[in-house]
């Protein structure tokens, strides 16, 4: 229920009402929708974080059967709520460099969990760079030959790494809605939204965070075993309804809409489970997701 506060508040903030309605009616008219990643049919599921559908489909250069799917959310918590929140998965390795993962204790849910935002961090450019996603990805592979694998790169999200995109002044992303305090730039998109920076410069670090990370897609694949899917949690939006970013739980096509590109194989994985990882959670791991998730702007 709504009380008088909130239809005043959606007055005086007319798009902070139309999220919700947007909110309300998938949730609750609608029901929510949405693929179910770990029920669908790979060896290898990677995903490229905040990859919209249309910016895929420009930039894609892997041979493979592309489509467009649903994703359960329009952030990267969402997703991992909607696809891994309830259940086990002893058959699956998820190597990430979102350290996300580890917020929601999504890695407790896997055989292992393997931690690049500890381990793959570049403090320069304040994300895990892609090649060494890569590089981590294909030892994973040689230690956990019988086990179904999630690679979870950064890119094309914020921050920006290509030579174009570090001359911009990023601060933080909007990342789930909520901006890191003690910065004094805004993010890119409160920024876009406020007219501070140029569309097309936004739209062109965003493309070049994609093609930076392809070549790196592409050497894994070219470096795995079995089926591989190449996908995305969610996309951005870059203004339509004065929305920027990747607000949660809005189900709008730029989005929710991801690719879905499936590389056959005709080897294809003999799996088997295991044990489910620990991946504790103590205060020292906890502190370092924290100060990785203020890099990549998701804590106020």
């Amino acid at each position: 229920m709504y009380d008088i506060e909130d239809v005043v508040t959606g007055i005086k903030n007319p798009r902070r009402a139309l999220l919700e309605l947007n909110r309300v009616y998938h949730r609750k008219i609608r029901g929510k929708t949405g693929i179910k990643v770990m029920e669908e049919d790979w060896d290898n599921l990677i995903i490229l974080d905040a990859c919209r559908y249309d910016l895929f489909e420009e930039v894609n250069s892997i041979d493979g059967e592309l489509t467009s799917v649903i994703s359960g959310d329009s952030s990267t918590s969402g997703f991992l709520k909607h696809n891994f929140g309830d259940e086990y998965f002893a058959d699956t390795v998820y190597v990430s460099a979102n350290p996300q993962v580890q917020r929601h204790e999504v890695g407790r849910r896997f055989h292992d969990c393997i931690r690049l935002w500890e381990t793959e961090w570049d403090n320069k450019l304040n994300t895990v760079p892609p090649e060494n996603v890569t590089n981590a990805a294909i030892k994973v592979q040689q230690k956990y030959p019988n086990k179904r694998l999630i690679i979870h790169y950064i890119q094309p999200h914020y921050p920006f790494i290509g030579e174009l995109g570090q001359t911009i002044e990023q601060g933080s992303i909007t990342g789930d809605g909520v901006v890191k305090k003690d910065r004094s730039i805004g993010s890119i998109w409160d920024q876009l939204e406020a007219g501070d920076v140029e569309k097309n410069l936004v739209l062109k670090a965003y493309k070049e965070n994609l093609e930076i990370a392809f070549p790196e897609v592409e050497r894994l694949i070219d470096n795995l075993t079995g089926k591989s899917i190449v996908t995305s949690d969610h996309g951005n939006e870059l203004g339509k309804y004065n929305i920027y970013g990747h607000p949660g739980g809005v189900f709008l096509d730029s989005l929710v809409r991801v690719p879905w590109l499936t590389i056959n194989t005709k080897t294809r994985k003999s799996t088997r489970d295991g044990e489910i990882s620990n991946n504790s959670y103590d205060t020292k791991v906890k502190d370092t997701v924290n100060e990785r998730l203020e890099d990549l702007g998701y804590l106020e």
